[in-house]
């Protein structure tokens, strides 16, 4: 890691001081008395304004940035078209689409919502579903392993300092101190790469000399990866669809045009900070050697005077913590209000914030346990959402058709036999007894393909009458 000096770590000091105040600085924010309790902790009421939307969805979308770094060091410019462009289509679709559906309906969480569609059952499976996608260990690693780095403390003292510090002001701020962080980890992480790409610029010489420098299979599409696994990323870019930060912030969004407007916007501010961020991972591949996984900080080690490492220190925590908190936070919402808040007896008993104050320790305390027992960032993600992302994709995006639905009696089954295709496909692949020729397919993709066929095969469509679903 970089060394820093007394600068560096006081600017790293007054991030984390920056940080307490703004996420306990909200945390006895009076309640409105024209939203519920539940409105209140897990959507802020529905008043988020559009800057904060824009703020909030865009910092939680970067938390495997040092992934980031790993693969545009690994395969050079065809990353625009695995890790970027793909998501950018998606969240477009997804805005003109859902997103103003999701505000409409009221609803809170994508278990709800499945409710609706489906039946309690349903919802019942999708939030266990859910749950497995959002308990945050990789994030959680990713920060504790930062801070072990700057620190050459334990990876289990890490983990702890790391889930105390980065979910304590969601206790009892909720997602409003979720998202008044993430403003301020927005501007930081945009700050801190700004200046890496900069310095990079001053030191190397001009985008085009670093190019030139790039071995041909990194200037080139699809490089080292084949037009196969490109397809395979835009496939994988379909969990947009069902990603729980998605929905949170339609939900919580002002009204349907900001729900559909802030998406819009959002692909605008992940341009430019995909611009930043692949640019300064192909200076490093240019110039630096070292590590793929250690492309940026070995960078920011190269080309950052001091005080100026120490912002870049802080971007890195800022992107990282920014997801970590959100997936915490609507993991502990999803444990509290889906899960726990369906048992009668526990619904009748406690509040909507007191469940999700359970469903917050717990989800953390999980994924402290999981990170320290699978110590791959990737592995965990991957993992995870091969098997959660296929079983939601089809029966939620069903359920705001017009025309062809599922039945409700199939869907549960859906969402097992599709689970259950993407964990087989995974067994057998670790276990080497899938064909050579097929081992590059993942997971996530088998999962998908038979949702896809499934879902053709029962569902049912009926004629036109020009309504929606939810009408």
């Amino acid at each position: 890691m970089m060394e820093l000096t007394a600068w560096d770590w006081g600017i790293v000091g007054a991030y984390v001081v920056g940080l307490v105040l703004v996420g306990f600085g909200v945390a006895r924010r009076p309640s409105s008395e024209h939203h519920t309790e539940a409105e209140e902790f897990l959507v802020a009421g529905r008043r988020l304004t559009l800057p904060l939307f824009v703020a909030t969805l865009v910092a939680t979308w970067y938390g495997a940035i040092l992934g980031v770094g790993e693969f545009v060091y690994r395969y050079g410019i065809v990353a625009w078209l695995c890790i970027a462009v793909p998501y950018y289509v998606v969240a477009l679709l997804f805005a003109a689409t859902v997103a103003g559906r999701i505000r409409a309906s009221q609803t809170l969480s994508i278990p709800e919502q499945m409710g609706h569609f489906y039946g309690e059952g349903v919802a019942r499976v999708a939030a266990g579903v859910v749950l497995i996608v959002t308990v945050p260990a990789a994030y959680l690693l990713m920060v504790a392993t930062l801070v072990r780095a700057l620190t050459g403390w334990s990876l289990e003292a890490c983990l702890v300092l790391g889930a105390l510090f980065s979910v304590a002001y969601l206790y009892t701020g909720g997602f409003y101190a979720n998202v008044l962080t993430n403003a301020l980890q927005f501007v930081l992480m945009y700050g801190g790469f700004a200046a890496l790409a900069y310095f990079s610029w001053r030191q190397f010489g001009t985008p085009e000399q670093m190019w030139s420098l790039l071995p041909p299979t990194h200037r080139s599409i699809p490089g080292l990866l084949g037009w196969g696994t490109v397809a395979v990323w835009w496939v994988i870019a379909l969990q947009t669809f069902v990603d729980p930060n998605f929905y949170q912030r339609c939900a919580a969004a002002r009204s349907v045009k900001t729900a559909q407007w802030g998406i819009a916007l959002s692909v605008l501010f992940w341009l430019a900070f995909d611009t930043l961020s692949i640019t300064a991972a192909l200076y490093a591949r240019a110039f630096i050697s070292t590590e793929p996984l250690n492309a940026y900080p070995a960078l920011a080690d190269a080309v950052l005077p001091a005080g100026w490492k120490g912002m870049f220190v802080v971007a890195l925590l800022a992107t990282v913590m920014s997801t970590l908190e959100s997936y915490a936070f609507v993991s502990a919402a999803t444990f509290g209000r889906d899960i726990l808040g369906r048992i009668p007896s526990l619904a009748a008993r406690y509040s909507v914030r007191r469940l999700t104050q359970v469903g917050l320790v717990l989800s953390v305390t999980a994924a402290g346990v999981l990170a320290w027992a699978i110590p791959s960032a990737v592995e965990l993600i991957l993992r995870t959402a091969s098997v959660a992302v296929p079983a939601l994709l089809f029966p939620f995006v069903l359920g705001y058709a017009a025309r062809c639905q599922l039945p409700s009696k199939w869907v549960g089954w859906l969402m097992g036999m599709t689970a259950s295709s993407s964990l087989g496909w995974m067994v057998l692949r670790e276990a080497r007894l899938v064909p050579i020729g097929l081992q590059w397919i993942e997971p996530a993709f088998v999962g998908i393909l038979f949702g896809a066929v499934m879902s053709l095969f029962w569902r049912q469509c009926r004629p036109w009458n020009g309504l929606s679903p939810t009408s």
